[in-house]
């Protein structure tokens, strides 16, 4: 059984796998043992992506994951399974959708007359993932020294792009050693795993403090924290007082659906004293759409 969330669209299957699913594709993809339970998965998410009935989309989520791995050869073997059903599918990054989020919520709740633009949720490759255009591939027209021709390039552009999609999601260092062309994103997953286990501890301490009967108001007090930024630059845009905020507070949250999310995630996670929060960022981060529970 995976373990997904899945969203419907139009006749097409959208599905986003948590990494631990990727791993366990992957090493189905290559013949390890731990990956035998999955190979018939495998072969019918293939088959579903090839007949054009499901797509998997990533997110930036999964490049700090597989930038963890330490083994190169390991990085590689799973960015290939990954691009195999993913393709260049992307999620758009929490910073760059929470403040879309924040906005329609304000809007929506308050009954503002006012449009938001629509929000590209999907789009292609790493660039999209980070919100960042500079990072988006371009082929180069010559090759040492040399024009090549229009027609080639055409033939030429998908292939490399993938190859390239395939090896930033890898963390691969091109065979001339340009360090500066990785992401790094190891150093990225130890920064923010660690502000939310840092996050998670204060919450546990809030609790403790004010008594688990108070727990719902904490989750939400701490759903507004975790947006104060955005929140309050979009209600200055749109000239809410921050009266009208906390008079619907919970209804604004009930219509950020990655806040809203988190904030269930959160609740369940500190309900239930036996959980607890291992240190290690890679256990919970719910910020990047990830979350897994260990009790320990």
């Amino acid at each position: 059984m995976l373990s997904a969330s899945t969203v419907k669209l139009d006749t097409v299957l959208t599905v986003y796998l948590d990494q631990n699913k990727w791993i366990d594709l992957a090493r189905a993809e290559i013949g390890h043992p731990l990956g035998a339970p999955f190979v018939d998965t495998l072969v019918a998410l293939k088959r579903a992506v090839d007949e054009g009935r499901a797509r998997f989309p990533l997110s930036s989520a999964h490049y700090f994951e597989t930038g963890k791995q330490r083994s190169q050869e390991r990085r590689i073997a799973l960015a290939r399974t990954m691009t195999r059903l993913a393709g260049q599918l992307r999620i758009a990054p929490p910073h760059d959708i929470v403040p879309w989020e924040i906005r329609c919520a304000l809007i929506e709740v308050l009954g503002l007359r006012m449009m938001v633009p629509e929000k590209q949720i999907f789009g292609t490759g790493v660039a999209h993932a980070f919100a960042a255009p500079q990072l988006r591939f371009t082929s180069s027209p010559t090759w040492r020294g040399k024009a090549i021709p229009a027609e080639t390039q055409a033939m030429l552009r998908p292939v490399v792009e993938a190859e390239c999609e395939a090896r930033v999601l890898a963390d691969y260092v091109p065979t001339d050693g340009r360090a500066s062309l990785r992401l790094h994103p190891e150093n990225h997953t130890a920064l923010t795993g660690n502000r939310f286990a840092d996050g998670q501890r204060a919450v546990a301490e809030w609790i403790a403090e004010l008594g688990r009967h108070r727990i719902d108001d904490i989750m939400l007090a701490t759903a507004f924290a975790d947006i104060g930024d955005p929140l309050a630059l979009a209600a200055t845009e749109l000239g809410i007082a921050s009266e009208q905020i906390a008079d619907n507070a919970e209804d604004i949250i009930e219509q950020i659906p990655s806040r809203w999310v988190e904030m269930k995630l959160r609740s369940q996670r500190q309900a239930n004293p036996l959980i607890a929060l291992v240190e290690s960022p890679q256990v919970c981060s719910p910020k990047f759409l990830t979350c897994e529970q260990r009790s320990v």
